[in-house]
């Protein structure tokens, strides 16, 4: 799921996404795998001065020796309200491949921008694990820590070792719900003994040469689909322009909608004032374009 995470003017945000990875389908949030998509996300955030703080003052962990991954994201914080999810891989910042780079490497780049915050490219590496129970109804292997959840023991013979999952792994989801607490994520698992559990894991460090080869084609198809939007946004402005230049009170009101949709994603609310705001026959071209 290849995502990103940008600023605009004001302390606007904006999440781009697409799909690279692999995580359990959702209706909205979660696309085809093989097809690459963006949509916006603006919302209005008080921001630090300056990246000194970068990433914990924007509300998020790093980790990793090269690549790195997001680890935890803080609910309500900046990254949290623009997408970010634990278990994304960065790929670039303010455009830079940093698919190779050490957390550690990664943070004092990001600490050098004189963008605030910088913009992100992120990958998603949640990978779906189902396993199996043993005669004991058990899985074998334990969980230790919070935010992320960290994989302490798995033999490698046990019903988690033979699905592949390993000692030093992160999981990130039991049964389709993120975890991020010791204790939940362990209940969770208790309750599922003797049936299939599925778990969502970061399995660190093992997905740079399965990535290394389809990256430049990710950024490639990326670029092409930022051009389309950045294409479609211009068609969009020039005919409000063209129906709505002798209204400015009727654009103001358009506007102001379209960035509160932006802010909830509400589209039944977007749907049903759309046709009081724009009330002439010529108005409706510019909501057939919405």
């Amino acid at each position: 799921m290849m995502r990103r995470f940008l600023k605009s003017q004001k302390g606007r945000f904006s999440l781009r996404q697409s799909r690279s990875g692999s995580r359990s389908a959702s209706k909205d949030f979660y696309p085809n795998p093989n097809v690459l998509r963006e949509f916006p996300l603006n919302i209005e955030l008080g921001l630090p001065a300056n990246n000194q703080g970068w990433p914990e003052e924007f509300g998020f962990k790093l980790g990793g020796d090269g690549p790195s991954y997001i680890l935890s994201v803080v609910e309500g914080s900046s990254a949290y309200m623009a997408g970010l999810q634990p278990g994304d891989q960065v790929l670039e910042i303010d455009g830079q491949n940093v698919s190779t780079l050490s957390t550690k490497a990664l943070i004092a780049l990001a600490q050098t921008l004189k963008t605030v915050p910088p913009s992100i490219g992120v990958v998603s590496r949640i990978e779906q694990m189902d396993i199996a129970p043993g005669p004991d109804g058990r899985f074998g292997f334990t969980i230790v820590g919070d935010s992320p959840l960290l994989v302490e023991d798995c033999m490698s013979n046990s019903p988690a070792g033979r699905s592949g999952l390993r000692a030093g792994d992160y999981v990130m989801e039991v049964n389709g719900i993120p975890v991020k607490h010791h204790e939940t994520a362990a209940a969770m698992i208790k309750a599922s003994q003797g049936r299939t559990l599925r778990l969502g894991v970061l399995r660190m460090n093992r997905w740079q040469k399965r990535t290394s080869s389809s990256m430049k084609e990710t950024y490639q198809s990326g670029d092409i689909v930022r051009q389309d939007r950045k294409h479609k946004a211009l068609e969009f402005n020039k005919k409000v322009e063209e129906i709505l230049g002798e209204e400015p009170e009727v654009k103001e009101r358009l506007f102001d909608l379209l960035k509160q949709y932006a802010n909830e994603r509400d589209v039944e609310g977007l749907a049903s004032t759309l046709p009081e705001i724009l009330l002439t026959e010529e108005h409706q071209q510019l909501i057939d374009s919405i």
